[in-house]
């Protein structure tokens, strides 16, 4: 048997393409488009899918409706991971788990945790105990 993965077929039976990775940045509409200068103030902003496909096929280039089958499949695949309570460990995300999960009228709820990436912490130097000339 050969060492090497075959990749897996995409949705419908499409091969998967190789993909580089790629850092989608996230941006919040300003106060006019949410509608008002305090109407989303105390709302989030909920990102949809078609919203998310269009950045995705802008950062990389890539046809709506490839990228929209590929977006699909992933967060599929995220969904069943968390799912199966897997923590998920996402660059630029950062690490998410279930933190609690309710089966309500045939609906699956999940609360997650989410430990966002920040800035990494600056190690500082560590003091000498001796001086150099000390130093036998």
């Amino acid at each position: 048997m050969s060492s090497k993965a075959t990749p897996k077929p995409g949705p419908k039976g499409i091969p998967a393409p190789k993909l580089k990775a790629v850092a989608v940045a996230a941006t919040a509409p300003t106060s006019e488009v949410a509608g008002g200068e305090d109407a989303g103030a105390d709302r989030a902003v909920a990102l949809k899918l078609r919203e998310l496909v269009v950045r995705v096929a802008e950062v990389t280039g890539g046809k709506k409706k490839g990228v929209k089958e590929i977006v699909e499949a992933t967060l599929a695949a995220l969904g069943d991971a968390l799912a199966k309570g897997e923590e998920l460990n996402l660059p630029g995300v950062g690490k998410v788990r279930v933190a609690k999960s309710v089966d309500r009228e045939g609906r699956s709820m999940m609360t997650l945790k989410v430990r966002g990436v920040g800035a990494p912490k600056a190690k500082e130097p560590k003091e000498a105990l001796a001086e150099p000339e000390e130093a036998v």
